[in-house]
């Protein structure tokens, strides 16, 4: 499984730079929420159109939202419905060679790993997605990105293997992250599968790791399972990532049998993004699918300041 050489390297953008080059897009999108490093960069972008997407896992009413302009509505349904709606109701024509740039920072992951394979297969190979950091999570390592208790552990469409019925040499790599609810939920989930750690090191900033760390000692439950084996990948870097999945994947092949593969990325919006990359480029077909812990409403806030914010060019 040897990698393209850009995946090695560090080809994500700074979003400063490309401003001041004067570079512009036809289209930008992003996930409305109230979250300082999403409203702060939407009025930023260098586009000839900009549209807010409200997204039904926020559980904003459309009187908290009059006020808020080039928002399309999306109503509750799977990830493909709700991309498609809201490609649809921003203007988004693939067959006219548009220059996308969809900002990720409040998208959910399901969102994310599904606009990637969709616009793959609608014949869009290159887009840009962009990523703020936080300057913290707002309750640090208290904080709770998704509400309620109902979970369901789903395979994201688009990323559905054709799998084997053998389940004895299963392989789940978990991408560690703050909600060790869903980390649990994963696991439990496969519970055949021997278990691959990806944690996200160097982490977005000095204090994270640590954090994750004290959330991930919480999966009691399944802490027999953990650690068998632990990889590293940055924090904001799809393209590494990606890689060390692909690094992580093979080390455990060498070492025993792989019947089927599932891949959950529970960490950053750019780690989903390099798991997405691992599998429309290199997976598609196989005895791999991505699975993914959902909930129904997730927190309109979950950090305070606004950090880096980069561009990741995307090329499928």
């Amino acid at each position: 499984m040897q990698y393209d050489i850009e995946a090695l390297l560090d080809a994500k953008i700074d979003l400063a730079e490309t401003v001041a080059s004067g570079h512009e897009w036809d289209l930008f999108i992003s996930a409305y929420n109230n979250s300082e490093r999403v409203q702060s960069v939407f009025p930023t972008i260098p586009a000839i159109r900009r549209s807010w997407w409200a997204i039904p896992e926020y559980g904003y009413t459309p009187d908290e939202l009059q006020k808020v302009s080039d928002i399309v509505h999306l109503n509750q349904g799977s990830e493909a419905q709700v991309v498609k709606s809201g490609l649809i109701g921003s203007g988004f024509d693939r067959t006219a060679n548009q220059r996308l740039c969809v900002d990720i920072t409040g998208l959910m992951r399901t969102h994310i790993l599904f606009l990637m394979a969709y616009l793959q297969d609608a014949g869009v190979s290159h887009f840009d997605l962009l990523y703020t950091e936080p300057a913290q999570y707002s309750r640090r390592a208290e904080t709770r990105f998704s509400i309620g208790e109902d979970v369901r552990v789903v395979s994201v469409e688009g990323y559905v293997g054709t799998h084997e019925l053998d389940t004895s040499g299963d392989l789940l790599v978990v991408g560690i992250g703050y909600d060790h609810h869903l980390i649990s939920h994963a696991i439990q989930a496969k519970e055949n599968a021997r278990v691959i750690e990806l944690h996200s090191f160097p982490s977005l900033s000095a204090d994270m790791y640590h954090e994750s760390i004290l959330r991930l000692d919480r999966v009691s439950s399944e802490r027999s399972r953990l650690s068998e084996d632990v990889h590293y990948a940055s924090a904001n870097d799809p393209f590494v990532v990606a890689a060390s999945l692909a690094a992580a994947v093979k080390s455990a092949e060498m070492r025993r049998r792989i019947t089927n593969v599932y891949l959950s990325p529970l960490a950053t919006k750019p780690q989903a993004v390099g798991f997405g990359l691992h599998y429309l480029k290199r997976m598609r077909g196989s005895a791999t699918s991505i699975v993914y812990p959902v909930r129904e409403s997730y927190d309109k806030e979950t950090s305070t300041g606004v950090g880096r914010s980069w561009i990741y060019p995307i090329h499928l």
